[in-house]
């Protein structure tokens, strides 16, 4: 089995599943990116949308899964991939049809008619804010030292054309270089440094405070954020191990075949497994939460009601907001507020060294 067929085999069911459950991890505030007054969570059309979509969802995530397990045998690197793309615009699709249906809904009926619309914020983010757990990345930085050091140690000894690639040995050879041996170690550095940089982009970031109820809404933003750091960071440290994994096979010093070649993945699926249960576990939290400050007839204060700054509920672009990361409107996490110059800054430099070495990659016919 190669990498390939890895990422339709698995990847794709996964991604499927994630989206069908996307909704229950989601303030019932927001629903399919949609900002919801309290008294309406519980409308006709919101239940109709969130089971219209999950057969929907689910119907593309078995389509698509079973094209990927059909043409897993195929030897395509790209097939999978494109697979995959599918998956994602016709979810996306899934999203958009929801959304629509009940802004349409939410437009005619004037769910925010009489509701005060208020912004809030807390001074104790800014007097207190969330610590950045800095020890949880020691696993980390010592697994990518460690990486190095054998590296260093055992690059004199390799031979004159290595492997091209990290997970299937046998390949065509490239030639020994500090660059190609150390692939791995660059690999390594680089996505501990992306992801921790957003890491701590996201800590500086204003939280998702609930108009309706700030304080205890605050309360949970904070164990949301604890909890997803703390998962991410782990699972770089995963990561990094299945780099080293690699990293060890590329310099030559254990060799695996057929389907076992396929076990230095396993760490980097764990750290995956605990991050997407961690994710659940909080948004599964926030959602029974949400909502619970006011009762539904005594509501007086409302979010904002910017959905046009919400492109399918997916993209936000808010030239006038400096933030320059928020929290989705969909499932968990973050994302980039594209209004922000410096987002898309931000995003041209992760960007780039991947599209470098990929633009290099195909020019050399690796």
């Amino acid at each position: 089995m190669t990498p390939g067929a890895v990422a339709g085999d698995v990847f794709v069911p996964l991604f499927g599943a994630l989206m069908c459950a996307a909704p229950a991890v989601t303030r019932p505030t927001l629903q399919f990116g949609v900002r919801v007054p309290t008294a309406h969570i519980g409308a006709a059309v919101i239940r109709q949308e969130r089971r219209a979509y999950f057969w929907r969802s689910a119907a593309v995530a078995v389509c698509c899964a079973a094209l990927a397990i059909i043409f897993s045998g195929s030897g395509s690197r790209w097939l999978p991939r494109g697979i995959l793309l599918l998956e994602v615009a016709a979810d996306m699709g899934c999203v958009w049809l929801a959304r629509r249906k009940i802004i349409a809904v939410k437009t005619t009926e004037g769910w925010f008619a009489g509701l005060r619309q208020t912004v809030v914020a807390d001074t104790s983010w800014r007097t207190q804010p969330q610590p950045f757990p800095v020890r949880w990345l020691i696993p980390a930085i010592s697994v990518i030292a460690t990486t190095f050091l054998i590296g260093v140690t055992r690059y004199p000894q390799l031979p004159a054309h290595l492997a091209s690639g990290l997970a299937t040995l046998g390949g065509r050879g490239v030639p020994r270089s500090p660059a190609s041996a150390f692939a791995p170690v660059i690999a390594q550095l680089y996505v501990t440094a992306v992801w921790t940089g957003l890491l701590v982009l996201i800590h500086r970031s204003r939280p998702d405070i609930d108009a309706a109820d700030p304080a205890a809404s605050l309360r949970r933003y904070r164990r949301l954020l604890n909890g997803c750091t703390r998962a991410v960071l782990t699972l770089l440290a995963l990561l990094d191990l299945t780099f080293l994994l690699a990293a060890l096979q590329l310099w030559q010093l254990y060799h695996l075949h057929g389907g076992s070649s396929l076990l230095p993945l396993l760490p980097a699926a764990a750290g995956l497994s605990i991050l997407i249960a961690v994710g659940l576990r909080a948004g599964r939290a926030r959602s029974h939460a949400a909502g619970g400050g006011q009762p539904p007839g005594q509501i007086t204060a409302v979010g904002r009601d910017d959905d046009r700054l919400w492109k399918a509920g997916l993209v936000y672009i808010n030239r006038t907001d400096p933030a320059v990361m928020v929290t989705t409107r969909i499932g968990v996490g973050w994302t980039f507020n594209l209004g922000n110059p410096v987002a898309w800054l931000i995003i041209g430099m992760i960007i780039a060294p991947v599209a470098g070495l990929t633009v290099i990659r195909i020019a050399a016919g690796l």
